[in-house]
């Protein structure tokens, strides 16, 4: 057990400058060493002492250990092996984390959770490098078993396309695809100020509360992805000039497909809410057949 005197932010502040760590800018390392405000963080996440947690990205291990203290078990997947040694440091002691280091772009994430965690009924808590938000996002809604919730540290410009909605400047097929599987609420706004180094840029603390999708039957999912896709293909044309050229189907065919779905000729796909969508996939698979 670790000595409860000693803060994790106190322990990984030694550690750092033991193991001569420097950040590195392209790998968006820039951590919160405030263990105050990231225990709010983590209030605001309503964290409990059941939760199964996978956190992409720990960092030096500050967030790792309060999790470590608060949860049942943590699954931290690391990208840069020169961190080892400190997260040796900062997380010694705590026998319900398992470090593992890896790509989690590249990493087999549904394995680990069902090897590590236990499958279904885990949590997502991440201070997310920013370049891999949205594809880190798209991998764990695809992932099965998906997470219960995903709690995550975004750039502020990524947070307002995720709240964005249709007819806003910020929707698109990401803040579709988002709201096919849930809804994404802002819990904290955190200043540039509040990381080390500090980003160029504010950040906001969301959390994405997921369910699993039931606007289509599951063997549908693929095909939906694909016609939300297909919506934004080619913002400012007509949904008919994105279903020719996404599916290969003719004039008359694409028109069809729109008035099944209860839509018009001239409608363009970025103005559709996602149950909309939904009914231009359902329409496209009567036409087809089935696929």
């Amino acid at each position: 057990m670790q000595n409860a005197q000693i803060s994790p932010g106190l322990r990984a502040r030694v550690a750092l400058e033991k193991h001569l760590f420097q950040p590195t800018h392209s790998l968006g390392q820039n951590f919160i060493m405030d263990d105050d405000y990231l225990n709010l963080l983590l209030d605001l996440a309503q964290v409990g002492l059941e939760d199964r947690v996978l956190e992409i990205g720990p960092g030096p291990g500050i967030m790792t250990a309060h999790l470590a203290r608060r949860t049942n078990k943590v699954l931290a997947v690391e990208m840069d092996e020169k961190l080892r040694p400190v997260l040796s440091d900062v997380l010694d002691g705590l026998d319900n984390v398992q470090l593992v280091f890896g790509d989690a772009m590249k990493a087999d994430l549904a394995t680990l959770v069902q090897d590590k965690l236990g499958g279904e009924g885990y949590r997502v808590i991440a201070n997310l490098p920013y370049y891999i938000t949205a594809d880190l996002i798209q991998k764990m809604l695809l992932t099965r078993p998906m997470p219960e919730n995903m709690c995550l540290m975004v750039q502020r410009e990524a947070a307002e396309r995720l709240m964005s909605r249709p007819g806003m400047k910020n929707w698109c097929a990401f803040a579709a695809l988002v709201r096919v599987y849930g809804e994404c609420e802002v819990l904290e706004n955190v200043p540039a100020q509040r990381f080390n180094p500090p980003p160029h840029v504010d950040s906001c603390f969301i959390r994405l509360n997921l369910h699993r999708q039931e606007l289509v039957p599951p063997e549908m999912e693929d095909l939906l992805i694909r016609m939300l896709r297909c919506c934004f293909h080619m913002r400012r044309k007509t949904l008919a000039n994105n279903l020719k050229a996404c599916f290969g189907v003719n004039q008359e065919s694409a028109l069809q497909i729109l008035e099944d779905a209860g839509l018009g000729a001239q409608v363009r796909g970025e103005t559709l809410e996602v149950e909309e969508i939904a009914d231009l996939a359902m329409a496209y698979r009567r036409l087809s057949g089935g696929i």
